[in-house]
């Protein structure tokens, strides 16, 4: 009855545009007391991790999202798919400082008025969206890794289709997070006045959506996904331990050409790569929806793990393109011809200024004054 009450209250209030309070703390989710009672030794050890995390992402995915394109030797639809997911990684990243306030004050919204509610509702593109690209994305490489392995004869998937699907992706995702962008608002909590960032569906939308909502999320962007790329791979494995000879493909036994071989060896590391791509990405996420899946029958996890949670899925964006670079030979090969070519440049700025710094000298010096000039610069001792 309370609970029915509360949800009467801020129906009539937001029927008649007025700012909604919440009257305790209770209204809100766990999470909105986690993190500002902790100690200041205890929050920089949260957000340290972060630091690198964030640096790793943006230089590491940039760089893949970079290699790719100027190699067009790699424009092959698992490449794209990765391109694909670095975006969606890099996007990601963008919103992780918020992860800093969330360690220092919790999850107090510190902007509100338009500003606030406008940050508010980018949170959900710039998190949320991403998010579930990145899940499909993973279950597309799936079905790529399949097709090449399964179907070594066919093409199923071409690079123009390729692209539709990945447009597909950012289509769909945001269409799933449509109803969240309109129900999120900022919130104010009347026993301190503090804001929150809070995801109203049931008071939008009818008593009872946000469980049938974070059911659907369940189903449909992580268990659902998760049986696909079960399936593929399983059937994989079992076309890979069919096989007579290893590389050979039962159609194509007598086909003993070296070039042959050599494509069936290339497809093998992309299989490798992309396998522990998406076994980490599992690993990553499978807390994160778990907590969904809590969340929809009013049961959450401890503020550490509510933490841990967000580590994991934040950490896979980092984790993407050090795997490229251990994994694959043309990844690693890319990334070192950019850091390579950024460091030449460089020194070539620097050579550029020493050498117009020489010319301004020996523009001065051809006045008759080089002897005078350069010997209080070049033995001017050393200030302590």
């Amino acid at each position: 009855m309370e609970k029915v009450a509360a949800f009467a209250r801020i129906q009539n209030a937001s029927s008649t545009n007025m700012p909604v309070n919440l009257s305790s703390e209770a209204d809100l989710v766990q999470e909105s007391g986690c993190f500002h009672g902790d100690a200041f030794a205890i929050k920089i050890v949260r957000i340290l991790p972060y630091f690198f995390i964030i640096t790793i992402s943006l230089i590491g995915n940039s760089l893949v999202v970079a290699v790719v394109f100027k190699n067009q030797r790699m424009w092959t639809t698992v490449n794209f798919y990765i391109v694909n997911m670095a975006v969606a990684d890099l996007l990601i990243t963008i919103y992780m400082p918020r992860t800093f306030t969330v360690a220092f004050v919790g999850y107090e919204w510190l902007v509100g008025g338009t500003a606030g509610q406008v940050f508010c509702k980018m949170s959900i593109l710039l998190n949320q969206i991403p998010m579930i690209v990145s899940t499909f994305t993973v279950v597309a490489i799936s079905f790529d890794r399949f097709n090449a392995v399964v179907f070594p004869l066919k093409t199923l998937v071409s690079t123009r289709i390729c692209k539709v699907i990945i447009l597909c992706t950012w289509l769909v995702a945001l269409a799933f997070r449509i109803p969240t962008i309109y129900a999120v608002e900022i919130m104010t909590r009347e026993s301190d006045g503090k804001l929150f960032c809070y995801l109203r569906l049931d008071e939008k939308f009818g008593f009872g959506v946000k469980r049938i909502y974070y059911h659907f999320n369940m189903i449909a962007i992580f268990s659902v996904p998760l049986l696909m790329i079960v399936i593929f791979y399983t059937t994989i494995i079992v076309t890979l331990k069919r096989r007579k000879t290893p590389g050979l493909t039962p159609e194509n036994s007598s086909n003993n050409s070296e070039g042959f071989r050599r494509r069936e060896v290339v497809k093998k590391k992309v299989l490798r790569l992309v396998s522990i791509v998406v076994t980490a990405f599992v690993l990553c996420w499978s807390l994160y929806y778990v907590r969904l899946s809590m969340f929809a029958y009013g049961r959450d996890l401890s503020c550490d793990w509510l933490y841990v949670r967000l580590l994991l899925a934040h950490m896979n964006s980092a984790l993407n393109p050090c795997l490229y670079a251990i994994f694959s030979e043309n990844y690693r090969r890319g990334f070192k011809k950019i850091l390579a070519r950024a460091n030449f440049c460089k020194r070539r700025f620097q050579r550029a200024d020493s050498l117009r710094s020489v010319r301004w000298h020996r523009a001065w010096d051809s006045n008759g004054s080089i002897s005078i000039r350069i010997e209080p610069e070049t033995q001017k001792p050393s200030s302590l």
